[in-house]
């Protein structure tokens, strides 16, 4: 429970879930592949999916899973005492199956790209590297 108000978690998680977004929205508005749209999406999510959120509710939805995600990753370095290097590997790698995980939840709505939208799915991985990278780079201890 320590590991979730670690100041660290709060500011990495912030920072990278904030510059995550703003990525997914530039891409979204340049390109009209719709991966913004996919990561505030809820529609999968029972109870959940039959309300319509403002896209700041969601914005914060995103936040929380944000800092969830990184404290988990905090947790996981702190016990298996991983290297910056090896955090940086597994923070991307990670993000990389989580991409993976999520992309399909696609199904389920009608406002996210199709499963087969294979340039929404290399923006949508592409993302995830990027923020697994920052995670990274904002969990790195001064030391290692």
């Amino acid at each position: 429970m320590k590991i979730l108000i670690n100041r660290q978690v709060i500011i990495a998680s912030f920072v990278a879930g904030c510059i995550f977004g703003a990525f997914f929205k530039v891409v979204e508005n340049l390109t009209g592949s719709r991966v913004y749209t996919l990561l505030l999406n809820v529609d999968y999510i029972p109870i959940i999916k039959n309300f319509r959120f403002p896209e700041v509710i969601e914005f914060i939805f995103h936040l929380i899973i944000s800092w969830l995600i990184t404290a988990v990753l905090c947790a996981i370095r702190n016990k298996y005492k991983w290297n910056n290097s090896k955090l940086m590997r597994n923070s991307v790698l990670i993000q990389i199956f989580i991409g993976c995980m999520l992309f399909p939840t696609t199904i389920f709505s009608k406002r996210t790209p199709i499963i087969t939208d294979y340039f929404a799915l290399s923006w949508w991985l592409i993302g995830h590297v990027v923020y697994g990278a920052l995670i990274g780079i904002l969990l790195k201890r001064k030391n290692s």
